[in-house]
């Protein structure tokens, strides 16, 4: 029964896979793989589907569905006016229209680095990186893997200082600074930044070779992305601003009012959208056509979105109600071999099983982060390593195809898992692993901290 009940998750994981890649919606192939998992671990259904599914699904929805919506609608507004358009056609001017993916990597990575959470680099960024991929003839394929090689890799969990929550949540537990393992984190973040740009760049040549470039959605405005005619665009100084001012407001109310504000990252960000909105409404109402069809197209759009992802959650949520995952979570936090080594495979399996590189860090922190702390000062390895080791453990098997981050970016961008993950995996899988085995073996080898 143990057996079966572990072999149960992989199989659950395994058609939530099949059917995404066969071009199967979020809600049916959750349902599925959510039945698999019931059905292996003998669960009761209806407990399973009303409280594991439902609880997570509506906790995911109700707790974004405002980011959802205000991001959507802040790409609209930023699209529809023209000033996606400018930002991206100064850009091109400056760095060449070759030069699309670094681009987008860069920027995400800067915009993660300011605080901002992925769905909004997602929103923020997918307007301007639609007029460099049209330009750059770039394959929209690889959009979701130049995004979160920038927001969900090395500046998440390598670069030190990061303000995201996967960066923070080890201090709480090891007692040690966002930006532990300082030097480390640095070389290592260079490494997977460099691979990351021969991988993309290495795919783009061949996609091209192949007859393959860029190819614009269904909901793409075809209009708001030909820079052929810049007649009457926008400035891009002001065009600019409500990006800037988004990313500032995230950054003063996290970072520099930290003390004194109690807010929660997710009511921030709610609160620098809609301000953000507000503003560029307020800058650019002149060139926002159809101004109700757009609030009315992104509530839609957003709710699209929302629920592909929310449903993904829930699926997630039977996984972590099962037997089979109580198993493997025990064996994971049971590994008998060094405590560094133990620690990042731990964590790995349980974000692999969660899906979340914040959830393996949180499962394995409040289980045995303690006691993995004096471990490691038993054996004279520095907790600053413990930090940063775990934290690239979760993100190294955090984007399997039921990621919440990765689901999004598909269905925003209007793509199948078939199309985009070949080249996600290698960027978000493969070298965010790679990221924490350079880790642990520069601390051993040359104890670089």
């Amino acid at each position: 029964m143990d057996i079966i009940s572990i072999l149960g998750l992989v199989l659950g994981l395994a058609v939530l896979i099949m059917m995404g890649f066969k071009g199967w919606g979020m809600i049916p192939t959750s349902i599925v793989g959510a039945l698999v998992v019931v059905i292996t671990n003998r669960m009761d259904l209806w407990e399973a589907l009303s409280t594991h599914y439902g609880t997570f699904m509506k906790n995911y929805a109700g707790d974004y569905f405002l980011m959802f919506f205000l991001g959507t609608l802040f790409g609209a507004l930023m699209g529809s006016s023209g000033a996606a358009k400018s930002i991206a056609c100064k850009i091109v001017d400056l760095m060449g229209s070759k030069r699309a993916l670094l681009i987008v990597v860069i920027t995400s990575a800067v915009l993660s680095y300011g605080g901002v959470s992925f769905a909004v680099v997602v929103f923020t960024l997918y307007p301007i990186a639609l007029v460099l991929f049209k330009e750059g003839n770039v394959s929209k394929r690889l959009f979701p893997a130049a995004l979160f090689a920038g927001c969900a890799s090395f500046t998440m969990v390598g670069l030190p200082g990061s303000p995201q929550i996967q960066n923070i949540m080890p201090t709480e537990v090891l007692g040690t600074t966002a930006y532990a393992a300082p030097l480390n984190g640095i070389v290592v973040s260079c490494i997977i930044f460099a691979l990351s740009m021969v991988w993309l760049e290495w795919n783009d040549k061949r996609l091209k070779a192949a007859g393959i470039g860029f190819v614009p959605g269904r909901k793409d405005d075809l209009e708001a992305i030909d820079i052929s005619d810049r007649t009457g665009m926008l400035p891009f100084g002001l065009a600019v601003i409500p990006i800037l001012f988004v990313v500032l407001y995230i950054f003063v109310m996290q970072q520099v009012l930290k003390d004194a504000v109690t807010w929660s990252t997710n009511y921030i960000v709610i609160q620098s959208l809609a301000l953000g909105c507000l503003l560029a409404f307020t800058l650019f109402h002149k060139r926002i056509h159809a101004f109700r069809d757009s609030v009315n197209d992104a509530a839609t759009n957003s709710l699209i979105a929302l629920m592909d992802t929310a449903v993904v959650t829930g699926f997630g949520g039977v996984v972590q109600g099962s037997h089979g995952f109580e198993l493997v979570k025990e064996f994971a936090l049971s590994l008998d071999m060094n405590p560094l080594i133990s620690a990042c495979v731990a964590t790995a399996i349980v974000a692999a099983a969660c899906g979340s590189c914040s959830g393996g860090l949180s499962v394995f922190l409040a289980a045995l982060g303690p006691q993995y702390v004096q471990l490691c000062q038993a054996q004279g390895i520095d907790p600053q390593i413990l930090h940063r080791s775990i934290t690239w453990a979760g993100a190294g098997l955090d984007s399997l195809p039921h990621s919440g981050g990765y689901v999004t970016a598909n269905i925003y961008t209007d793509q199948t898992p078939k199309e985009t993950y070949p080249y996600f995996f290698v960027t978000n899988i493969g070298l965010t692993t790679l990221g924490c085995v350079l880790t642990v073996a520069l601390y051993m080898l040359f104890g670089l901290v």
